[in-house]
């Protein structure tokens, strides 16, 4: 029973792990400005997000397990070079621009709890990051994921120090609040719904799977438990994220603040929860950073990898032997300093990067469902009626999403 315990919360990390790189800072700043808003009225998209999460990671890992190939090179393959690339420059640009919206909220953060200027920050985080990335195996990466997410119990605390109102709380988990409806309330539902289901993390979690280099028959039996593994940590991230919204709607919401950037709440909540809350949300936005970062300049370069035919791109290869892939995460990570540096908007980066995801969503999931269901890609290891049904239920809800980002 022990060993039982044991193996399965071992698989289970791989979802924990890429359901805390979903809190990114670009999406912390998202839930705390909808909570900021309209305080705990959208707590329920977050229940309903859940479900839908679970299902199309569950069927990126499945087809990373099955075909023993990333995503990219099964669009190339099975749709056309075309869609891989397309879908490949999207990704690119939307991972780029996160990256600067994420350098700059963590040095932030550091410049909060500090005292020190950002500016002595983007570098040393930015340094940091690539170090990590470039000269640690898979395994020393994945420790130090698997450290990082501890960080995110800062807002289960801060959450617990801003003393909400449970009663309210609850009832923003289960009934939609219909008062509130507004185009402004639908604009923020967009954003927590795409920084939620966001594409950069469907080739992560195919990465992640990929870089267990399990044998092939060990490969299929987990792809026959995918929703059942990734369940955890994809409930621990909503989790997160609802505790998130709790502690800025149960002290921004309350007293009409409103932010613009993850940095700003946590300054926020000083004077409303105590210097411990506010100190506990910058930690949070800092352990997010470093988890996110290291994240988006792998896939960045994994997805291009993939489709360009790159020969070396496992993170158990020496810089030497991958020269092509570790070039692209040295580029993504000095694009995203660069945009942060030369003084871009952080919000426009944070915004457009969103729309960019936000388009591809929709994208991505009908390809992926396609090829989750395909006899000739997944053999007998075809979706069942809940991946099926929640992707179904991601790509209505994220199409709705998009539709209402432009109109909004």
């Amino acid at each position: 029973m022990k060993n039982h315990i044991r193996r399965f919360t071992k698989k289970a990390l791989t979802g924990i792990i890429t359901g805390a790189a979903d809190n990114d800072p670009s999406g912390i700043t998202s839930y705390s400005i909808s909570a900021s808003l309209f305080g705990y009225s959208q707590l329920w998209l977050m229940l309903l997000a859940t479900p839908m999460l679970i299902a199309v990671q569950s069927m990126s890992a499945r087809i990373a397990n099955v075909a023993r190939t990333g995503i990219a090179t099964v669009l190339k393959s099975h749709f056309s070079p075309l869609v891989a690339w397309l879908a490949t420059g999207v990704l690119v640009v939307a991972n780029v621009f996160t990256i600067g919206a994420d350098i700059l909220a963590v040095a932030l953060a550091f410049e909060m709890l500090t005292g020190i200027a950002l500016i002595w920050w983007v570098l040393p985080v930015t340094a940091g990051v690539w170090y990590l990335v470039l000269f640690k195996n898979y395994k020393t990466l994945r420790k130090f994921f698997v450290w990082m997410v501890f960080f995110f119990l800062s807002y289960v605390v801060a959450a617990l120090l801003a003393h909400p109102d449970w009663q309210a709380v609850i009832l923003g988990l289960v009934r939609p609040d219909l008062k509130v409806f507004s185009k402004e309330y639908f604009t923020a539902a967009v954003a927590i719904l795409g920084t939620t289901i966001t594409p950069y993390l469907f080739f992560w979690e195919a990465k992640e799977t990929l870089e267990e280099n399990r044998s092939k028959e060990s490969s299929l039996r987990e792809a026959i438990n995918e929703d059942r593994i990734n369940t955890p940590g994809f409930v621990f991230s909503q989790c997160i994220t609802s505790f998130i919204m709790i502690a800025t709607g149960a002290t921004l919401f309350r007293s009409g603040i409103s932010i613009n950037t993850a940095a700003d709440a946590a300054k926020a909540l000083e004077p409303l929860a105590g210097h411990w809350a506010s100190a506990l949300f910058a930690v949070g936005i800092i352990g997010a950073g470093l988890l996110a970062l290291p994240v988006l300049s792998v896939c960045t370069a994994e997805v291009i990898a993939e489709t360009a035919n790159f020969r070396h791109h496992d993170l158990n290869n020496k810089v030497k032997s991958a020269k092509a892939f570790y070039a692209v995460v040295t580029a993504s990570l000095l694009a995203g300093l660069l945009i942060m540096l030369f003084g871009f908007d952080p919000l426009r980066a944070l915004f457009y990067s969103q729309v960019l995801a936000g388009v591809l969503a929709p994208f991505l999931i009908v390809l992926i469902l396609i090829a989750a269901n395909r006899k000739d890609i997944m053999g007998n290891y075809t979706n069942r009626w809940f991946d099926n049904t929640f992707g179904l239920l991601a790509l209505l809800v994220m199409s709705a999403a998009t539709v209402l980002m432009f109109l909004s």
